[in-house]
Protein backbone atom coordinates (compact mmCIF):
# COMPACT_ATOMS: atom_id res chain seq x y z
CA UNK A 1 0.00 0.00 0.00
CA UNK A 2 1.53 3.53 -0.47
CA UNK A 3 0.83 6.62 0.99
CA UNK A 4 0.92 9.89 -0.27
CA UNK A 5 0.39 13.09 2.45
CA UNK A 6 -1.98 15.58 1.65
CA UNK A 7 -0.32 19.36 1.94
CA UNK A 8 -1.73 22.42 3.04
CA UNK A 9 -2.70 23.58 -0.82
CA UNK A 10 -4.29 19.92 -1.33
CA UNK A 11 -8.03 20.48 -0.42
CA UNK A 12 -10.41 23.52 -0.47
CA UNK A 13 -13.53 24.09 1.56
CA UNK A 14 -16.87 25.30 -0.61
CA UNK A 15 -20.21 26.15 0.74
CA UNK A 16 -23.47 26.19 -1.04
CA UNK A 17 -27.26 27.08 -0.29
CA UNK A 18 -29.43 23.94 -1.40
CA UNK A 19 -33.10 24.14 -1.57
CA UNK A 20 -35.82 21.91 -1.84
CA UNK A 21 -39.60 21.39 -1.03
CA UNK A 22 -40.70 21.57 2.37
CA UNK A 23 -43.38 18.80 2.68
CA UNK A 24 -43.45 15.71 3.25
CA UNK A 25 -42.98 13.53 -0.16
CA UNK A 26 -41.09 16.03 -1.76
CA UNK A 27 -44.46 17.91 -2.15
CA UNK A 28 -43.88 21.90 -2.76
CA UNK A 29 -47.35 23.40 -2.57
CA UNK A 30 -49.94 21.44 0.00
CA UNK A 31 -52.90 22.47 -2.33
CA UNK A 32 -55.78 19.99 -0.98
CA UNK A 33 -53.90 17.92 1.14
CA UNK A 34 -55.15 19.28 4.64
CA UNK A 35 -56.02 16.65 7.60
CA UNK A 36 -56.74 16.81 11.16
CA UNK A 37 -57.14 14.51 13.90
CA UNK A 38 -59.89 14.34 16.12
CA UNK A 39 -57.72 12.20 18.27
CA UNK A 40 -54.97 14.97 18.48
CA UNK A 41 -57.79 17.79 19.12
CA UNK A 42 -59.25 16.13 22.23
CA UNK A 43 -55.88 15.15 23.78
CA UNK A 44 -54.02 17.49 26.24
CA UNK A 45 -51.86 18.57 23.19
CA UNK A 46 -55.09 19.72 21.39
CA UNK A 47 -56.12 22.14 24.17
CA UNK A 48 -52.74 24.39 23.08
CA UNK A 49 -52.43 23.58 18.91
CA UNK A 50 -53.93 21.86 16.37
CA UNK A 51 -51.64 19.61 14.05
CA UNK A 52 -52.20 19.41 10.26
CA UNK A 53 -51.10 16.29 8.37
CA UNK A 54 -50.71 15.77 4.48
CA UNK A 55 -52.90 12.66 5.07
CA UNK A 56 -55.84 10.94 6.94
CA UNK A 57 -54.22 10.55 10.87
CA UNK A 58 -53.31 6.83 11.00
CA UNK A 59 -53.07 6.16 7.42
CA UNK A 60 -49.75 4.84 5.85
CA UNK A 61 -47.45 7.70 5.18
CA UNK A 62 -49.31 10.65 7.15
CA UNK A 63 -47.37 13.01 8.84
CA UNK A 64 -47.10 15.97 10.79
CA UNK A 65 -46.74 19.22 8.07
CA UNK A 66 -47.45 22.21 10.80
CA UNK A 67 -49.41 23.45 13.89
CA UNK A 68 -51.53 26.09 14.31
CA UNK A 69 -52.07 27.92 17.81
CA UNK A 70 -53.88 31.08 19.28
CA UNK A 71 -51.84 32.70 21.91
CA UNK A 72 -53.15 35.40 24.09
CA UNK A 73 -51.20 38.04 26.18
CA UNK A 74 -54.18 37.65 28.95
CA UNK A 75 -55.32 34.00 28.08
CA UNK A 76 -58.73 34.80 27.13
CA UNK A 77 -59.76 32.47 24.34
CA UNK A 78 -60.03 29.61 26.29
CA UNK A 79 -60.90 28.41 29.69
CA UNK A 80 -58.30 28.36 32.70
CA UNK A 81 -56.65 25.05 33.51
CA UNK A 82 -58.11 25.72 37.04
CA UNK A 83 -61.18 27.94 38.00
CA UNK A 84 -59.37 29.15 41.15
CA UNK A 85 -56.82 30.64 39.14
CA UNK A 86 -57.96 33.12 36.74
CA UNK A 87 -55.94 33.98 33.12
CA UNK A 88 -54.15 30.43 33.56
CA UNK A 89 -55.08 28.77 30.14
CA UNK A 90 -53.62 27.48 27.41
CA UNK A 91 -54.25 30.81 25.41
CA UNK A 92 -51.85 32.08 28.02
CA UNK A 93 -49.33 29.77 27.83
CA UNK A 94 -48.78 29.75 23.71
CA UNK A 95 -48.31 33.37 23.84
CA UNK A 96 -45.96 33.21 26.50
CA UNK A 97 -43.70 30.26 24.93
CA UNK A 98 -43.38 31.90 21.85
CA UNK A 99 -42.32 35.37 23.18
CA UNK A 100 -39.91 33.18 25.26
CA UNK A 101 -38.86 32.30 21.73
CA UNK A 102 -38.79 34.76 19.93
CA UNK A 103 -37.71 37.62 22.50
CA UNK A 104 -35.90 35.41 25.19
CA UNK A 105 -37.98 37.26 27.79
CA UNK A 106 -41.13 37.33 29.71
CA UNK A 107 -41.65 40.84 29.58
CA UNK A 108 -41.42 41.70 25.73
CA UNK A 109 -44.98 41.64 23.47
CA UNK A 110 -45.29 41.48 19.82
CA UNK A 111 -44.78 44.31 17.72
CA UNK A 112 -46.72 44.32 14.50
CA UNK A 113 -46.68 48.21 14.16
CA UNK A 114 -49.46 50.38 13.27
CA UNK A 115 -52.20 50.55 15.84
CA UNK A 116 -51.01 47.09 17.15
CA UNK A 117 -47.59 47.83 18.50
CA UNK A 118 -48.05 45.99 21.56
CA UNK A 119 -50.57 42.91 20.57
CA UNK A 120 -52.60 41.41 22.80
CA UNK A 121 -53.02 37.60 20.48
CA UNK A 122 -51.02 35.86 18.29
CA UNK A 123 -51.97 33.52 15.66
CA UNK A 124 -49.19 30.54 15.26
CA UNK A 125 -48.34 28.41 12.32
CA UNK A 126 -45.49 26.49 13.17
CA UNK A 127 -43.81 24.12 10.41
CA UNK A 128 -42.70 21.03 12.16
CA UNK A 129 -39.29 20.44 12.49
CA UNK A 130 -38.79 17.22 10.28
CA UNK A 131 -39.96 19.15 7.66
CA UNK A 132 -37.27 21.61 6.48
CA UNK A 133 -33.40 21.17 7.12
CA UNK A 134 -31.99 24.24 8.58
CA UNK A 135 -34.51 26.96 7.53
CA UNK A 136 -37.58 27.67 5.48
CA UNK A 137 -36.27 29.80 2.88
CA UNK A 138 -36.92 33.36 2.49
CA UNK A 139 -38.82 34.58 -0.55
CA UNK A 140 -39.54 31.00 -1.56
CA UNK A 141 -43.22 30.66 0.21
CA UNK A 142 -46.72 32.02 -0.09
CA UNK A 143 -49.75 31.15 2.55
CA UNK A 144 -53.27 31.98 0.71
CA UNK A 145 -56.20 32.51 3.39
CA UNK A 146 -59.90 32.75 2.43
CA UNK A 147 -62.70 33.65 4.80
CA UNK A 148 -66.15 34.06 3.56
CA UNK A 149 -65.44 35.20 0.07
CA UNK A 150 -62.45 37.83 1.06
CA UNK A 151 -59.08 36.26 0.36
CA UNK A 152 -55.40 37.39 0.87
CA UNK A 153 -52.00 35.75 -0.07
CA UNK A 154 -48.82 36.20 2.24
CA UNK A 155 -45.49 35.92 1.82
CA UNK A 156 -42.47 37.40 3.61
CA UNK A 157 -40.84 40.98 2.65
CA UNK A 158 -37.31 39.05 2.03
CA UNK A 159 -37.11 40.33 -1.90
CA UNK A 160 -38.32 43.99 -1.10
CA UNK A 161 -36.09 44.78 1.78
CA UNK A 162 -32.05 45.29 1.09
CA UNK A 163 -31.73 44.62 4.79
CA UNK A 164 -31.91 41.65 7.42
CA UNK A 165 -33.19 42.28 10.69
CA UNK A 166 -32.94 40.24 13.75
CA UNK A 167 -34.82 39.64 16.80
CA UNK A 168 -33.04 37.94 19.50
CA UNK A 169 -30.28 36.36 17.50
CA UNK A 170 -32.78 35.30 14.64
CA UNK A 171 -33.97 36.54 11.40
CA UNK A 172 -36.89 38.12 11.19
CA UNK A 173 -38.83 39.53 7.63
CA UNK A 174 -42.10 40.99 7.58
CA UNK A 175 -45.37 38.83 6.23
CA UNK A 176 -46.69 41.26 3.48
CA UNK A 177 -49.49 40.52 1.32
CA UNK A 178 -47.61 39.51 -1.84
CA UNK A 179 -45.84 35.98 -2.78
CA UNK A 180 -42.59 34.96 -3.26
CA UNK A 181 -40.85 37.71 -1.20
CA UNK A 182 -42.45 40.68 -2.96
CA UNK A 183 -45.06 43.20 -2.14
CA UNK A 184 -47.85 43.50 -4.20
CA UNK A 185 -48.03 47.14 -4.16
CA UNK A 186 -47.29 50.03 -0.89
CA UNK A 187 -50.76 49.12 0.83
CA UNK A 188 -49.95 45.09 1.21
CA UNK A 189 -46.91 46.15 3.20
CA UNK A 190 -48.87 47.50 6.35
CA UNK A 191 -52.36 48.06 7.23
CA UNK A 192 -53.37 50.24 10.04
CA UNK A 193 -53.26 47.58 12.15
CA UNK A 194 -49.78 46.75 11.51
CA UNK A 195 -48.03 44.16 9.53
CA UNK A 196 -49.90 40.78 8.57
CA UNK A 197 -47.24 39.16 11.05
CA UNK A 198 -43.78 38.59 11.44
CA UNK A 199 -41.62 35.06 9.58
CA UNK A 200 -38.65 33.53 11.42
CA UNK A 201 -37.37 31.48 8.87
CA UNK A 202 -34.73 29.69 11.06
CA UNK A 203 -37.30 28.49 13.57
CA UNK A 204 -40.02 27.53 11.08
CA UNK A 205 -42.35 30.21 12.54
CA UNK A 206 -45.58 32.07 10.99
CA UNK A 207 -46.84 34.53 13.99
CA UNK A 208 -49.52 36.33 12.31
CA UNK A 209 -51.36 39.38 13.51
CA UNK A 210 -55.05 38.68 14.13
CA UNK A 211 -55.66 42.44 14.51
CA UNK A 212 -54.75 42.87 10.25
CA UNK A 213 -57.01 39.65 9.47
CA UNK A 214 -59.32 40.85 11.30
CA UNK A 215 -59.93 44.13 9.18
CA UNK A 216 -62.70 44.13 6.50
CA UNK A 217 -61.61 43.78 2.87
CA UNK A 218 -62.25 47.27 2.36
CA UNK A 219 -58.92 47.95 4.98
CA UNK A 220 -56.85 44.88 3.19
CA UNK A 221 -57.94 42.61 6.13
CA UNK A 222 -60.61 39.49 5.98
CA UNK A 223 -62.52 39.57 8.56
CA UNK A 224 -60.76 36.77 10.40
CA UNK A 225 -62.12 37.99 13.72
CA UNK A 226 -60.65 35.74 16.79
CA UNK A 227 -62.98 34.75 19.58
CA UNK A 228 -61.71 36.22 23.04
CA UNK A 229 -63.85 35.40 25.49
CA UNK A 230 -63.16 33.57 28.22
CA UNK A 231 -64.82 29.76 27.07
CA UNK A 232 -66.39 27.10 29.25
CA UNK A 233 -64.89 24.55 27.58
CA UNK A 234 -61.66 23.46 25.80
CA UNK A 235 -63.52 22.33 22.66
CA UNK A 236 -65.15 25.95 22.02
CA UNK A 237 -63.37 29.06 22.26
CA UNK A 238 -59.87 27.67 21.69
CA UNK A 239 -60.63 25.06 19.52
CA UNK A 240 -62.37 27.73 17.21
CA UNK A 241 -59.62 29.63 17.03
CA UNK A 242 -56.95 27.54 16.11
CA UNK A 243 -59.79 26.10 13.76
CA UNK A 244 -60.24 29.64 12.04
CA UNK A 245 -56.67 29.69 10.83
CA UNK A 246 -57.15 26.35 9.87
CA UNK A 247 -60.50 26.29 7.75
CA UNK A 248 -58.86 29.75 6.31
CA UNK A 249 -55.98 27.68 5.10
CA UNK A 250 -57.80 24.78 3.66
CA UNK A 251 -60.49 26.82 1.85
CA UNK A 252 -57.95 28.14 -0.40
CA UNK A 253 -56.63 26.48 -3.41
CA UNK A 254 -53.39 26.70 -3.80
CA UNK A 255 -52.81 27.83 -0.39
CA UNK A 256 -49.43 27.10 1.05
CA UNK A 257 -46.19 26.78 -0.88
CA UNK A 258 -43.05 26.47 0.40
CA UNK A 259 -38.79 25.69 0.18
CA UNK A 260 -36.61 24.45 2.77
CA UNK A 261 -33.47 25.63 3.01
CA UNK A 262 -29.76 24.13 4.44
CA UNK A 263 -26.60 24.75 3.69
CA UNK A 264 -24.01 21.82 2.83
CA UNK A 265 -20.47 22.57 3.33
CA UNK A 266 -17.75 20.21 1.06
CA UNK A 267 -14.13 20.04 1.29
CA UNK A 268 -12.52 19.20 -1.47
CA UNK A 269 -9.10 17.10 -1.69
CA UNK A 270 -6.77 16.60 -4.61
CA UNK A 271 -4.46 13.73 -4.83
CA UNK A 272 -1.72 14.19 -7.15
CA UNK A 273 0.66 11.50 -7.73
CA UNK A 274 3.38 12.49 -9.68
CA UNK A 275 5.12 10.17 -12.59
CA UNK A 276 7.53 8.47 -9.83
CA UNK A 277 4.21 7.72 -7.72
CA UNK A 278 2.10 4.28 -7.57
CA UNK A 279 3.36 2.72 -10.33
CA UNK A 280 4.26 -0.70 -8.53
CA UNK A 281 1.66 -3.03 -7.28
CA UNK A 282 1.37 -4.50 -3.88
CA UNK A 283 -0.67 -7.33 -5.09
CA UNK A 284 0.75 -10.44 -3.48
CA UNK A 285 -0.05 -12.32 -6.70
CA UNK A 286 2.56 -11.19 -8.96
CA UNK A 287 4.99 -13.07 -7.06
CA UNK A 288 5.27 -17.04 -6.67
CA UNK A 289 6.59 -19.50 -4.27
CA UNK A 290 9.99 -18.51 -4.51
CA UNK A 291 9.55 -14.78 -4.09
CA UNK A 292 10.08 -14.09 -7.81
CA UNK A 293 7.82 -11.98 -9.80
CA UNK A 294 5.81 -13.94 -12.31
CA UNK A 295 5.55 -11.01 -14.68
CA UNK A 296 9.33 -9.65 -16.09
CA UNK A 297 7.22 -6.90 -17.78
CA UNK A 298 6.36 -5.19 -14.26
CA UNK A 299 9.77 -5.23 -13.48
CA UNK A 300 10.96 -2.79 -15.98
CA UNK A 301 7.59 -1.56 -17.34
CA UNK A 302 5.20 -1.52 -14.11
CA UNK A 303 1.82 -0.19 -14.81
CA UNK A 304 -0.92 -0.12 -11.75
CA UNK A 305 -4.93 0.96 -12.42
CA UNK A 306 -5.76 2.61 -9.46
CA UNK A 307 -9.68 2.03 -8.46
CA UNK A 308 -9.84 3.27 -4.84
CA UNK A 309 -8.70 6.13 -2.76
CA UNK A 310 -8.28 5.55 1.43
CA UNK A 311 -8.07 8.83 3.42
CA UNK A 312 -5.81 8.30 6.75
CA UNK A 313 -5.27 9.89 9.37
CA UNK A 314 -1.49 10.27 10.96
CA UNK A 315 -2.65 7.02 13.12
CA UNK A 316 -2.88 5.25 9.87
CA UNK A 317 -6.67 5.02 10.38
CA UNK A 318 -8.84 4.68 7.78
CA UNK A 319 -11.44 7.89 7.56
CA UNK A 320 -13.20 7.52 4.09
CA UNK A 321 -12.67 5.80 1.12
CA UNK A 322 -13.49 7.08 -2.43
CA UNK A 323 -14.17 5.24 -5.91
CA UNK A 324 -13.00 6.09 -9.04
CA UNK A 325 -15.79 5.78 -11.59
CA UNK A 326 -13.37 3.07 -13.60
CA UNK A 327 -9.77 2.44 -13.14
CA UNK A 328 -6.86 4.35 -14.48
CA UNK A 329 -3.75 3.46 -16.19
CA UNK A 330 -0.65 4.78 -14.60
CA UNK A 331 3.32 4.16 -15.15
CA UNK A 332 5.76 6.40 -15.02
CA UNK A 333 4.78 8.47 -18.11
CA UNK A 334 2.01 9.84 -16.78
CA UNK A 335 0.84 11.60 -13.22
CA UNK A 336 -2.52 11.07 -11.29
CA UNK A 337 -4.48 13.73 -10.42
CA UNK A 338 -8.03 13.32 -8.33
CA UNK A 339 -10.54 15.09 -6.89
CA UNK A 340 -12.26 13.80 -3.61
CA UNK A 341 -15.68 15.70 -2.18
CA UNK A 342 -16.69 15.37 1.44
CA UNK A 343 -19.79 16.43 2.00
CA UNK A 344 -21.19 16.94 5.80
Amino acid sequence: MSFIPFGTDDSVVSSEAITAALWSSNVYNLSSSFFTSSTQQTSTSGKSYLNVYNLAFGASGSETQFSVAYGHISGSGSTTFNSSVDEKSPTRDIYGQYRNLVYGDEASVFNFGGSNGNSRDIYVINVNRARYKQAIAPGTWGLKLTNSTSSIMLSDDSNSTTTTTFVGGNRVYNIVSGSLGYTYNTSSVQTDSGSYGLFFPDMGILVLNPRALALPTSSYGIGLTPDETAATSYSLAYNTNASKVYNAISASSGNFFARSQETVSSTYFFVNAKSSQLNYTTNPSIIDTNGNVLYSTLVNDPQTYPTTIGMYNDAGELLAVAKLSKPLAKDFTKQLTCRVKLEF
